[in-house]
């Protein structure tokens, strides 16, 4: 997409990737993605981890976290965390100022991956 101000051209990116953990072998909460422009963000779990528990976050201006809810696209189920691994997410995060995936619990390692779209 691009917008015209007077003179200036600006090029806003129609996709990009973004990594919250990887390869995680310990609970933290990783990465914060900043929402801007975008409106629509997949994550994918992946790992080694025999067991672990993410639980999904937008995180408003002044740091604090609110459960958010996200699509499982294997089952079309709703949920704002998970147990299981090796699976996609979709999230609607138009308007959110950041988002974020807490690794509670995990035995083993976790990557949380994303590609966020405008």
């Amino acid at each position: 997409m691009t917008e015209t101000t007077e003179n200036v051209v600006i090029t806003i990116p129609d996709k990009t990737s973004f990594t919250f953990h990887e390869a995680a072998t310990s609970p933290s909460e990783g990465e914060e993605f900043v929402v801007g422009h975008f409106r629509e963000l997949t994550v994918k779990i992946s790992g080694s981890s025999t067991s672990r528990e993410i639980k999904f976050y937008a995180v408003d201006e002044n740091g604090e976290k609110t459960a958010l809810s996200g699509t499982n696209k294997t089952d079309f189920q709703l949920g704002s965390s998970t147990l299981n691994t090796n699976e996609y997410w979709d999230f609607d995060i138009a308007g959110l100022f950041k988002v974020m995936f807490e690794v509670v619990s995990v035995t083993g390692d976790v990557t949380v991956k994303g590609i966020v779209v405008s």
